[in-house]
């Protein structure tokens, strides 16, 4: 950011003061707070009470306690700020705006509230507020950890990478314990592929999310394959962040099955709304009344067609939590389906609260929520097995086929396209893997490095997710004797035409920690066989069930060694590559893989066989 806009943010920024309307609609009078009590006990109880309430999940009665405080003129700052974080927490992010600028204007070098703030300015998306925020927690306490990790993230979302690496590495200088620090680290320099501290970031797996504080299990599938810390992070998680008073659902009859899908993804190009299009288009209507709750930062033409699929569609983005809630079980919905888990913009809450008898982990968030609101988990028998149902806290649901839907009316442009167009050489062996930096290791990288040192004129065509992804991995192709120019990176295209790109590569080779999903099923629609090694967790056998479902199964290894043995022998038999790609063509035509019109009546006997368990 410009001097001269830093300062005109700054100044924005000092004035913006409101006054505060301390009015939710959602605080009901049945509480079991009584005001009564207050004259009795002393304030530092009745806040301490109030955290209490708050740390358990009663964000409603915790909120009546700060409420008490507010209605009697009290001008403490740190009610102001808790009262900011319980609005937080249940998604009023505007008022709670308004109540952590209350606790600055009465103590204006209230560190905490700044940083309270700058999360919240964060949520609503206002990055650079967000950022001054902390940067003045910071000026006021210069030894204040978590606000160096939160300005981290900032600059995550920022694109300033190397800036939120300092940032995370600071906030650990001042506390070594700090968990978010350490998973963000992790996580950010897996994104630009800096493998420099992995034996120490290998000990912090070990415990992180395990032992002290809850962290986002997400970001830390791509470092490990081990379901059982998955699980372990996700059960912490939810408990420590996400336990609301749930409510029992009664079961209303009706002619018609009520569904509701949740998602902040029905925007533009996001896997999750390319893969559940065709199920919310091809649902029996005459059956199921379809509704969907849609929350995405921004809306877009995507967003535009998923209101036009003949579902109810409902815009709950501003709602806060409580009033989501509400009007999802003012719907009556028989089952509802996350599709988020705990990836960006999610909104677990909701279903902690519970809107449904049945409610249903699906397809965003590959692996448990470990959430005992969560009833079921779709996934299929090769994502997880019988053996494999222990590290799950849902009920597993399987599939008959693939878990994921593939559709067969994806568009590959029919504009010509040739190798010199994309910088690849018109001879040689071209292994490609368009999967995100982030999801590579050492582990897969060193057997891709020994391919291009075993097949001469070899390449290996990679997706650019950043640029210091793009200098680290030339780096360490170095490092293993390898000439750099033979990692090719793309840039970004519109699906249609990354679809006939990827026809130019010879074999896509897979990462292990994380498969490529909607990945690998673009690579198998436009005819690149895909080599997988299959592993434990959900997320590291998408790849395997991609390739079971469409008949591929000799492309499934189940070790390292194998996996480099196979891709070597494919590389150097050249009738073997054109075996496995004429075999793709034929089983896109026969196999179940893209028959969605199945696929779609395999997941609704599912939705009647459960209608039918619960309410027959």
């Amino acid at each position: 950011m410009s001097e001269k806009k830093r300062n005109k943010s700054e100044e924005r920024y000092k004035v913006k003061i409101f006054p505060v309307p301390f009015a939710l609609k959602e605080l009901k009078e049945n509480t079991t707070f009584n005001t009564n009590i207050a004259p009795k006990h002393s304030k530092e109880e009745i806040i301490n009470q109030a955290l209490k309430l708050h740390s358990e999940g009663n964000l409603q009665e915790a909120a009546k306690y700060y409420k008490y405080f507010i209605d009697q003129g009290l001008k403490d700052p740190r009610v102001f700020s808790n009262y900011g974080v319980i609005l937080k927490d249940l998604g009023n992010l505007q008022e709670a705006e308004l109540s952590l600028r209350k606790a600055i204007e009465i103590k204006p070098s209230f560190a905490q509230a700044h940083s309270n703030l700058g999360t919240i300015l964060k949520d609503l998306g206002n990055l650079q507020d967000a950022e001054l925020s902390y940067r003045k927690a910071i000026e006021i306490k210069p030894d204040y950890a978590i606000a160096y990790s939160n300005l981290g993230s900032i600059m995550k979302a920022l694109g300033n990478l190397s800036d939120a690496i300092n940032h995370f590495k600071q906030a650990l200088k001042l506390n070594n314990q700090l968990s978010v620090a350490k998973s963000e680290l992790i996580q950010i320099k897996g994104s630009i592929c800096d493998w420099s501290d992995e034996e120490t970031h290998t000990i912090w797996l070990k415990s992180l999310g395990i032992k002290g504080t809850a962290i986002g299990p997400f970001g830390l599938f791509s470092s490990e394959d081990n379901p059982l810390n998955h699980l372990k992070r996700s059960k912490k998680y939810y408990q420590e962040k996400y336990t609301r008073p749930s409510k029992d659902i009664t079961y209303s009859k009706k002619n018609k099955i009520h569904i509701g899908y949740f998602t902040a993804d029905f925007r533009k190009h996001h896997p999750v709304m390319q893969v559940i299009s065709p199920l919310l288009e091809l649902h029996d209507k005459s059956k199921f009344k379809i509704y969907l709750y849609s929350f995405p930062p921004e809306e877009d033409k995507y967003t535009q067609i998923a209101k036009n699929l003949g579902c109810v569609f409902r815009d709950i983005r501003k709602l806060n939590d409580i009033e989501a809630v509400e009007l999802a079980r003012s719907d009556k919905l028989d089952i509802a389906v996350d599709l988020m888990g705990y990836t960006r913009y999610h909104r677990m809450p909701i279903f902690s609260y519970r809107v449904a008898p049945i409610q249903i982990n699906y397809l965003g968030f590959i692996g448990s929520v470990g959430s005992d609101t969560i009833d079921y988990i779709i996934a299929d028998k090769v994502t997880i097995p019988k053996e494999n149902e222990k590290f799950y806290s849902e009920k597993i649901i399987q599939m008959p086929n693939c878990f994921i839907f593939n559709d067969n009316k994806e568009e590959i442009s029919k504009e010509s396209k040739f190798r010199r167009d994309f910088k690849l050489p018109d001879q040689g062996f071209v292994f490609t893997c368009f999967n995100g930096n982030y999801k590579i290791t050492k582990k897969e990288f060193n057997i891709w490095m020994n391919l291009l040192i075993k097949i001469e004129d070899s390449v290996l065509w990679l997706y650019k997710s950043n640029q210091l992804s793009v200098i680290n991995l030339k780096k360490e192709a170095i490092k293993r004797k390898v000439d750099p120019d033979r990692l090719i990176f793309a840039e970004k295209l519109p699906l249609k035409k990354h679809l006939t790109r990827l026809s130019l590569g010879d074999l896509g080779l897979d990462t292990f920690n994380i498969n490529g999903g909607k990945t690998t099923s673009d690579a198998l629609w436009a005819g690149l066989p895909v080599l997988t090694k299959i592993g434990q967790s959900f997320i590291a056998r998408l790849s395997a069930s991609l390739l079971t479902s469409i008949g591929l199964t000799e492309l499934i290894t189940y070790s390292e060694s194998e996996y480099e043995e196979k891709a070597l022998y494919i590389a150097s038999n050249p009738g073997e590559i054109l075996r496995l790609k004429s075999k793709l063509k034929k089983l896109k035509e026969t196999s179940p893989f893209y028959n969605v019109e199945l696929s779609t009546q395999d997941i609704e006997n599912i939705y009647l066989n459960l209608y039918k368990d619960h309410f027959s």
